[in-house]
């Protein structure tokens, strides 16, 4: 391995001059000193010299590297693209590398890159369904921490739920609608061949709850009865698979008394399948908007609807992470993201056609 030993013989200065400029402490003022510097760098890069984190985190007491935990269920962290997006641009515009580990519902000992000091600070994935224990576990870790779509009193980054169900029910409301439903598919039930964990049933995430109540509160503004529409999930896994979404809208939208706008917690595609084969026309017979988590899913099929902001997530956590690790025992005040609310013409006045029929247009949510 090429030290920085190896880089001053062959340049012929002393070691200090190579590590000053390798680690940007060299005051390069006159023209004959930027050249040094430009040639030491050279040799450095043509030698294949790599710093050494060790080296690094002896001396500053920062690794450079930031570490991320999920839960071992995919159920109960953030696995999105757009989210992945956004912690890799954040980091590398800080000059920060990620480190990832898995921590099991049953551990009793901190993630492996925890105990062995490898990193500045921690991200943790675990959205919800996390045992007491591991709490606990992760709050003594003695690192900067912040986490991803929780709802806590501090170092937390976590979407504004609430606050977008109540945009996407007035948005309904003001458009004359004044019989809306919100439809929620709610959570599995236990069953003999259901993957999800125990603790998801046990504790559903914050959303769920936000999502209802910014959308209940909002009907009660105006006067109105909220109908919130809870579905039962299936038991098994055969039953999930047979379609029983879809079969539910469907069931859901024969009724001549039916709702003329509805919100979907999500599966707002499934919705307008659904209308398709009632023979409901959208938006004239029937408004719809839902909560989506999916970026470039308006390139298949456009709905109304307000987008989980999972980039920006991502990088307001990495922003939180390196202030905390800045100041260290400071405590972080929640960083709540607005949604994205995007607009294609799923959404009219009573029996009014679209007034966007295939244009998509989209604005951040305060």
């Amino acid at each position: 391995m090429v030290t920085m030993d190896d880089i001053a013989r062959r340049v012929g200065v002393h070691r200090a001059t190579v590590s000053n400029v390798l680690n940007g402490k060299y005051k390069a003022e006159r023209s004959d000193a930027a050249r040094r510097a430009a040639y030491i760098r050279r040799v450095a890069e043509e030698m294949g010299f790599r710093p050494s984190l060790a080296a690094r985190a002896t001396r500053t007491g920062r690794t450079g590297l930031i570490g991320m935990i999920r839960s071992v269920s995919k159920a109960c962290a953030v696995i999105e693209p757009e989210f992945d997006s956004g912690l890799d641009e954040a980091l590398h515009a800080r000059g920060y590398s990620l480190l990832r580990d898995l921590i099991p519902d049953d551990a009793t000992e901190a993630p492996r890159i925890v105990r062995q000091n490898a990193i500045d600070g921690l991200i943790i994935n675990h959205a919800f369904g996390t045992p007491a224990p591991i709490r606990e576990l992760l709050d003594r870790c003695g690192l900067p921490t912040v986490w991803v779509n929780r709802k806590r009193d501090a170092d937390c980054v976590r979407p504004n739920d609430y606050g977008a169900a109540q945009v996407a029910t007035r948005f309904l409301l003001d458009h004359g609608h004044d019989r809306v439903a919100f439809l929620d598919p709610g959570i599995h039930t236990s069953g003999p061949d259901i993957e999800e964990p125990e603790s998801v049933v046990r504790d559903p995430h914050y959303s769920r709850g936000d999502r209802i109540d910014g959308y209940a509160a909002t009907m009660a503004d105006a006067g109105l009865k909220p109908d919130i529409v809870s579905l039962q999930r299936p038991t098994t896994l055969a039953e999930s698979k047979a379609g029983w979404l879809l079969k539910t809208f469907v069931a859901f939208l024969r009724p001549l008394d039916r709702p003329t706008a509805v919100l979907c917690n999500a599966d707002g595609r499934t919705m307008l399948h659904a209308a398709s084969i009632v023979g409901l026309r959208v938006p004239q017979d029937l408004s719809v908007i839902c909560f989506d988590t999916e970026a470039s899913a308006d390139e298949r099929t456009a709905v109304d609807r307000v987008l989980v902001p999972y980039r920006p997530m991502g990088m307001a956590a990495v922003a939180m992470l390196c202030d905390a690790i800045s100041q260290p025992g400071s405590t972080q005040s929640p960083i709540v993201i607005p949604f994205e609310f995007h607009r294609t013409g799923t959404v009219a006045r009573p029996g009014h056609g679209p007034v966007n029929p295939l244009g998509v247009s989209s604005q951040s949510l305060a």
